[in-house]
């Protein structure tokens, strides 16, 4: 007679539980131990195997296992018939899916950039993160493996600096990094189009003159706004001005925003008389 199973982890959040309480009903109904599903997941050394010891920690719901853990477990426990490995692949991708972002929920606090606030790389690499962890985090590695199995390799160190904002990514880089983290298609073409205005912003100025265009870069007038605008930044920045989270871009937007809701209520009120002044000519 076997070992009793460890009960699940009771401090497990409760889509962490929902998940080890699949992995050990898809277990018991297949009636194998642990060391024969690990003999199912492949030979040993093989990027498939996964150990005994591995498969059993990954049904205790103490900490979340990687997802391809997850689906090879699933694979080896039960019916080998694509239909029904297939079955148990999706609902066991659905419940790691839900508790990886039960797991990230911390990190989601506060809303996002709306894709009109994101302007630079920088800003575009902390939209990008934030769409990761609703995906459930995946790690470099995965990110790497399923953009290579979509069509375009997205290397772990490259996407690090996309996500980074060190990097401004292609936009076949950038498709295949949405489609890795789920993102629809709707909204994927919304986020193509952010890419293609941050490209714009960054293109240098250029300036009509004879026989062709010379860079703007160059006018002692384009030079001198520049640096004025560096001064105004690191100003603002050092007086709290600018919040540690914004750009300068971001700055003057808030700014213009504010000016905005001001002018709307000046004109609001511009012609507002004092009532009791309307009620003394009202008989």
């Amino acid at each position: 007679m076997g070992r009793p199973a460890t009960p699940v982890d009771a401090s497990a959040r409760p889509r962490l539980r929902a998940l080890a309480a699949y992995l050990r009903q898809l277990k018991d109904e297949t009636h194998a131990t642990y060391a024969t599903l690990s003999e199912r997941t492949g030979a040993t050394n093989t990027p498939g195997y996964r150990g005994a010891s591995t498969l059993s920690q990954a049904a205790r719901g103490a900490h979340l296992p990687p997802l391809e853990t997850v689906l090879a477990y699933a694979r080896a426990a039960g019916d080998l018939d694509s239909r029904a490995v297939r079955q148990r692949e999706a609902t066991a991708r659905k419940l790691w899916k839900a508790a990886a972002v039960e797991r990230a929920r911390p990190h989601l606090s506060g809303r996002g950039l709306r894709t009109r606030q994101v302007r630079t790389p920088a800003s575009l690499g902390q939209a990008l993160t934030r769409l990761r962890l609703r995906a459930g985090q995946p790690s470099y590695s995965a990110i790497e493996r399923v953009t290579e199995a979509g069509g375009h390799r997205v290397s772990r160190s490259t996407a690090h600096l996309i996500l980074g904002g060190d990097t401004l990514p292609s936009r076949e880089q950038l498709a295949a990094l949405l489609n890795a983290f789920d993102v629809p298609p709707v909204a994927a073409a919304e986020w193509q189009a952010v890419l293609d205005r941050i490209e714009h912003r960054l293109q240098p100025p250029m300036t009509a003159a004879r026989g062709g265009y010379t860079c703007a870069d160059d006018d002692p007038a384009v030079q001198e706004y520049l640096e004025r605008r560096e001064r105004d930044e690191e100003i603002k920045r050092r007086t709290g001005q600018i919040r540690p989270d914004e750009t300068y871009e971001d700055y003057e937007e808030r700014m213009r925003e504010r000016a905005h809701r001001q002018a709307a209520d000046d004109w609001l009120y511009k012609d507002y008389d004092d009532p009791e002044d309307e009620g003394a000519g009202c008989r």
